[in-house]
Order: structure tokens, then sequence, then C-alpha cells
């Protein structure tokens, strides 16, 4: 499943310039209640930025939990029937710890700590992932089966970038990723969702430490 590779694109294209990137703005509409203008970024569904925000300023990273909940229509059966509210938990509990630790391996790699207390210089990442529809939930039970699918499925990606000590808003995404389908059935296993996953969310983390870097580089 590929989380929004370049999600973080949209919400650091405002850096210490004052403005978005040439080459990803194709255009913007008037600022909404909250200050931010809406940003067509090629790749992306929806993005909002607050004009002249400065991601320079910011040295740490505060990671709020990560909140993950399912499609409505989402009621898979697996062998040894219907999913049931713990495997579902499970489910959202591991997606979500995933989430954390690939953000925070990608972060802290690139000289960026990740702290608890609210200051100055730490910018707050806030993400939710909705409507999560996993085409062939592999979850552990007892006997022999096999999952098959023709693609993984889809989620929808909410995130805000805030600044820790006010609270204000700096930037909002709303992107919804497919997984592409494969020509035929596949086998699929917990293992490899897992795999899949990690793949995807720390691409994604990639693209905030190096738009973070991108900012302190124009600082100096």
């Amino acid at each position: 499943m590929r989380v929004a590779t370049t999600l973080l694109a949209a919400l650091l294209a405002f850096s210490a310039t004052g403005g978005a990137r040439a080459d990803e703005i194709i255009a913007t509409t008037p600022a909404d209640d909250e200050g931010l203008v809406a940003v067509k970024i090629k790749g992306l569904d929806h993005v909002w930025a607050r004009p002249g925000a400065n991601l320079s300023a910011y040295d740490k990273i505060i990671i709020d939990p990560v909140e993950v909940s399912f499609r409505k229509d989402w009621k898979p059966d697996v062998a040894g029937g219907p999913i049931t509210s713990a495997e579902r938990q499970s489910i959202k509990d591991g997606l979500a710890k995933i989430f954390r630790q690939e953000l925070k391996k990608e972060i802290e790699g690139g000289g960026y700590p990740v702290v608890n207390t609210p200051e100055l210089d730490v910018l707050r990442i806030k993400a939710e992932i909705r409507d999560l529809y996993i085409n062939a939930p592999d979850v552990p039970r007892a006997g022999l089966k096999r999952v098959y699918a023709l693609s993984v499925g889809e989620m929808r990606l909410v995130a805000e970038l805030r600044d820790s000590s006010t609270g204000a808003l700096i930037a909002r995404v709303v992107d919804l990723k497919r997984d592409s389908d494969a020509p035929w059935l596949h086998v699929t296993t917990r293992v490899q969702n897992v795999a899949a996953a990690r793949r995807a969310i720390a691409d994604w983390a990639k693209i905030l430490r190096k738009r973070l870097d991108a900012a302190h580089t124009i600082k100096q």
C-alpha cells in the first residue's frame, strides 16, 4: 500500500522563501477561513498551505498519535469467519505503530530530534489514516490458508503541520492513494503487507526530511 510518497511536498512547499515551488504549483485559490491557500499540486488531491510559512524555524518534531479508521463499507471475511472487533483494532494499532516508527527513524536520521514538549523551534505533525480498505487481510488464525488479491487496497491520508507552541496551522493535505491492480491474483501475507506499508511510509517520511533540509539550507 502506497502512502502518499509526495505528500509533504505540498505541505512544505511554503518555506523560508515565503512561497511555493513553481514546478509544483499548478493553480491557487483564495485563502479559507483559517488563512490557508488552496494549492493545486500534481499528484495530490487537496492541498492547503499558509502563505509565508517558514519551516526553517523548526529544528525538532512532535509526532502526535496516529489515528486509523476503516472505510465504512469494509466488511471482509477471512478463513474462520468475519473480522472481529479485536482483529480490526489490532490492524489499526499495527499500522499506527509502523507509521510512527518509520517517520521517527527518518526524521531523527536527518538530525531532527523527535521530542514530546512544545517549544518555539518544534513542529507538530498530526496524521490520520482514514478510509482504510484492505482487499485481502491476513489475520493470524489457526489452520492453513492462502489469501489472494489483485491489489492491497487503499487509504486516505489527512495530515496537518502546526506550530507546537501556538497551535497555528501551517498546512493541510487530504490525499487518497490506491494500490495499483496486479494483472493476476497473487498471494498476500501479513509479512508482505507490513513490508509494503513500511516502504510506503518511509518514502513519505523522506519527503518531509528533505523539505526540512531545504528550508534550513535557505536559512543558512
